[in-house]
């Protein structure tokens, strides 16, 4: 409604025509992301989730050196070198369900990763918003074919309705629009370096919603996770990106 009342919709719809095929893709790769990610949180806990999806930047700086033919420093190469080792920590005797878990969030940030390049791909030619709702669209039916077809498909009590209402809202649309949006000034991996802070909240959010925590040896390993995702990308990035990962960077001579 907000995407369309910008504009007359006829026009809109129209100006789409040629831009359809990144549009379904963009809702084909996100419902695998989110159906992956929540299998994932689903069987885990969620903390654990959120620090296994940093890897998605490693994912994207792939993309970057091998489609977009971008190169890496030595640093770089460095810090997604310390991120795999944070992972590796943090299933260091967890048992195979963490595992399953971490192979669970690897696929879905494969399909993340996925959905970022298709948007910074075509987020010059088409609007930060379309590219939402044509995202949230595709969820929205994917995944209601998947609940139907599996016989998932239930009415939720309305606490839990209004649950789903706030987080699809800012979730799946709003967090992905101005995120959309961020890809029109920057780079896929500089976006996501404010993308990596989001365990952080998450482990917040688990405390206060849920009073779980993780334990201290997870905890270790997400950190690192944290840390080798932020030195990978500040190392290869300007001043201004640089300092929102370490804001020492900002009193660094030229």
């Amino acid at each position: 409604i907000y995407t369309l009342s910008l504009h007359d919709a006829l026009p809109i719809l129209a100006s789409l025509r040629p831009h359809l095929r990144p549009l379904i893709l963009i809702g084909v790769t996100s419902s695998a992301a989110n159906y992956f990610f929540f299998t994932a949180i689903k069987i885990g806990d969620p903390t654990v989730v959120s620090f296994f999806s940093r890897s998605e930047t490693i994912f994207s700086l792939s993309w970057g050196v091998f489609l977009l033919k971008e190169r890496l420093t030595g640093k770089q190469w460095l810090g997604a070198a310390i991120a795999v080792l944070g992972a590796g920590l943090m299933t260091y005797k967890g048992g195979a369900l963490i595992f399953e878990v971490l192979m669970l969030a690897l696929v879905s940030n494969f399909f993340n990763s996925l959905t970022s390049l298709i948007a910074k791909m075509n987020v010059k030619n088409l609007p930060p918003n379309v590219l939402g709702l044509a995202r949230t669209i595709g969820l929205t039916v994917i995944m209601g074919a998947i609940a139907l077809a599996t016989g998932e498909l239930t009415i939720p009590s309305t606490p839990t309705l209004l649950w789903m209402v706030g987080g699809s809202f800012f979730g799946p649309f709003l967090s992905f629009v101005l995120y959309f949006n961020g890809l029109k000034w920057v780079d896929m991996s500089q976006a996501s370096i404010i993308r990596a802070t989001q365990p952080l909240f998450v482990a917040a959010y688990s405390l206060a919603l849920f009073g779980s925590l993780i334990r201290p040896l997870q905890l270790a390993g997400g950190l690192i996770i944290l840390a080798g995702v932020m030195f990978m990308l500040s190392a290869g990035s300007n001043k201004l990106i640089s300092s929102l990962t370490n804001p020492l960077m900002m009193f660094r001579k030229k």
